[in-house]
């Protein structure tokens, strides 16, 4: 796609009675990052990330959220967050990511809220470290010779497989 530069004029009426019009052209980009928020959680419990979105118009927009992971997909990740929501003019809202990684290493988040009807946007990167996390809770097995002892244990699979 060929970028397209956008045209316009910029208009000074002066003390004199006089004027000056300037003719404007050029290439808009996409917006720079708005914030990059750093998190420590550990392995196997759930976080909530707050990241503060902010609508710079004086109307009430609707915003579209879309979080992409950077890199491989990993199925041991779940992330979730409301994926549509309204602020009203000149206001913010903290926006709830909801995060939790079934094995350490740092995953860098892409966190896009787009308002549809305008084809603006704001982008966040989210880079969450996760360390392992420590043993929930010992079990002692005591048992006389040649007797068998048993303890139920109860583990629950987050994934869908």
């Amino acid at each position: 796609m060929e970028d397209v530069p956008h045209t316009g004029s910029l208009f000074f009426p002066l003390p004199n009675g006089s004027a000056i019009l300037y003719q404007l052209k050029g290439l808009s980009t996409e917006p720079e990052i708005e914030d990059t928020i750093e998190k420590t959680v550990t392995a196997r419990n759930t976080e909530n990330i707050v990241i503060p979105v902010k609508n710079w118009s004086r109307a009430t927009q609707r915003f579209r959220s879309t979080l992409t992971l950077d890199g491989d997909d990993d199925p041991s990740l779940f992330k979730r967050g409301a994926e549509v929501f309204d602020i009203s003019g000149g206001g913010s809202k903290d926006y709830k990511l909801n995060f939790m990684a079934m094995r350490a290493g740092i995953y860098k988040l892409t966190c896009t809220f787009k308002v549809e009807s305008t084809g603006e946007f704001i982008v966040y990167k989210v880079n969450v470290t996760v360390v392992e996390s420590e043993d929930t809770e010992a079990i002692d097995l005591f048992s006389a010779i040649r007797e068998s002892v048993s303890v139920g244990v109860v583990i629950e699979n987050p994934t869908n497989q």
